[in-house]
């Protein structure tokens, strides 16, 4: 059965044997099946064609218009923070593995690999640990800003908050193991500090559409 039905066979037969040992790789890396990583790497395969320059990989420009109408997070910031999370820094493409990474997570993640990727994602400082200003400037852009000072103020209360329910061991900053701890025991703030991950309508909507069924794109 044609993975996609708008590809050539001959075409569909040469992208099948160059990904091939990728896909034998990323079958012990991530919780899809054969086919299905070969349809996640077939989309990523005709994403980076759409644009002459790419060189073979998806753009962080793309990426932004994928997170947008895919997985409904629309803010570039919050999609650099979250591609710089699964792609272990921050350059201009993501890579197919990657990629596939990705879409692992998103669609057939663990509840234990979505907090570490969430704690990833919030680590803007790449230190392994959550300080004070860094909650400040995550939490900022959940306000709507009507009154500067009031957003300051209502930012600095929640932050205060944040620490004193997820601090475990009350050093004044939240690790990984704080955060694991403290999501486990509630897991509404697995995203306390912003979105980091699709929501479960379009979660279902990219596997019913790539997933369920034979692909036409």
């Amino acid at each position: 059965m044609s993975l996609d039905l708008t590809l050539e066979a001959g075409e569909e037969m040469r992208f099948l044997n160059k990904v091939s040992r990728l896909v034998r790789r990323l079958e012990k890396k991530t919780h899809f099946t054969h086919r299905e990583l070969e349809v996640c790497l077939l989309i990523y395969h005709k994403l980076s064609k759409d644009e002459e320059d790419n060189k073979g990989q998806v753009s962080r420009h793309q990426l932004d218009t994928l997170f947008d109408s895919a997985f409904g997070i629309s803010n570039v910031e919050t999609v650099g923070r979250i591609c710089c999370a699964l792609d272990k820094g921050v350059t201009s493409f993501m890579t197919m593995e990657a990629w596939a990474k990705m879409l692992s997570l998103f669609l057939k993640g663990t509840f234990d690999e979505k907090i570490e990727h969430c704690f990833r994602s919030y680590d803007i400082g790449g230190e392994g640990i959550l300080r004070r200003e860094h909650m400040m400037v995550l939490l900022r852009s959940c306000f709507i800003k009507h009154q500067e000072e009031e957003v300051e103020e209502s930012v600095k209360d929640m932050v205060e908050i944040l620490i004193r329910r997820m601090d475990i061991d009350r050093d004044g900053a939240i690790s990984l193991d704080d955060f694991r701890e403290s999501v486990h025991k509630s897991p509404e703030l697995l995203e306390c500090f912003g979105q980091a991950l699709p929501d479960r309508a379009h979660v279902y909507a990219f596997s019913k559409t790539f997933l369920d069924q034979t692909v036409e794109f």
